[in-house]
């Protein structure tokens, strides 16, 4: 698994900004750990959205309380991409 400061480290060159969210990281040890199948296609799936999807699913969070930008839910999933990958 990727030490935080790999994770930032990743996650600051990928997306070119100081990335320090506390958060993200603790959501990308649980989703290493994750053992439920359910959860884990569920994580797959978002990693395959297509720009409307996207759309659909933060208005979903929103609805729910929890606003995100268009370019926080892209470093959501890519946080969940490296997270599946550094499960194998």
């Amino acid at each position: 698994m990727l030490s935080k400061r790999e994770f930032f480290l990743y996650m600051s060159t990928l997306y070119e900004e100081d990335f320090k969210d506390e958060d993200s990281y603790r959501v990308f040890k649980q989703i290493v750990k994750m053992t439920d199948q359910d959860q884990l296609l569920e994580m797959k799936e978002i990693t395959m959205f297509t720009k409307r999807q996207k759309v659909a699913y933060r208005n979903s969070l929103a609805a729910n309380g929890k606003e995100l930008t268009p370019r926080q839910l892209d470093q959501y999933i890519s946080m969940i991409e490296i997270a599946l990958e550094q499960r194998h």
